[in-house]
């Protein structure tokens, strides 16, 4: 086996370089954190003075910290009052408009009634009408009063119409029933 040689003196500077390693990282660290110190130093002290000044202006001139705030608070209370104002003459004409829309409904809805109760009145009487004629064309001529009767237009009175054309199909299918209808209608007379 070889034999190795070892230098001592080299052996020991080996063994102190990590110790020598640790000492110059520390150095930095400090230079660092002095360095970062003396600056929120510097930092701190700004600020103090700024907050001093700041604090002694309100000192010394509180008569007119007090005579702002008065303004400020006279200003806005100003501004509520009119507001407030403004809020209630928007609701009293809405109150008036809406009274003199309830003092003009009854007046409406009895128009209203009185023009459903003119066109129902209106339309019995042409369905009396109406029926008057048909019964009497029954009595007269028995089914062939229906049969034969044409159909007329009218615009108001489509729906009785259709109802008369209806019961006509029905009636003219049914012959056995034609002579008891009118010995029937002949009975109610």
């Amino acid at each position: 086996m070889a034999r190795t040689q070892f230098n001592v003196d080299q052996f020991k500077a080996e063994a102190v370089k990590p110790l020598y390693a640790v000492a110059g990282a520390t150095e930095v660290a400090y230079e660092f954190a002095r360095g970062y110190a003396a600056e929120a130093q510097k930092t701190a002290s700004e600020r103090f003075n700024d907050a001093h000044t700041a604090v002694s202006k309100i000192e010394r001139d509180p008569k007119a910290l007090q005579n702002q705030a008065v303004s400020l608070v006279n200003a806005r209370v100003e501004e509520l009052t009119k507001d407030a104002k403004e809020a209630q003459a928007h609701f009293e004409a809405r109150i008036a408009e809406l009274q003199k829309d309830a003092k003009d409904f009854p007046a409406k809805v009895q128009k209203q009634l009185e023009d459903a109760v003119k066109e129902l009145a209106d339309t019995y009487a042409d369905l009396a009408a109406r029926g008057e004629k048909f019964v009497a064309a029954i009595r007269k001529d028995g089914v062939k009063a229906v049969t034969a009767k044409p159909v007329k237009k009218a615009a108001k009175k489509a729906p009785a119409k259709k109802a008369a054309a209806k019961k006509a199909p029905a009636k003219k299918t049914t012959a056995k029933h034609a002579p008891a209808k009118k010995a029937a209608a002949k009975k109610s007379a």
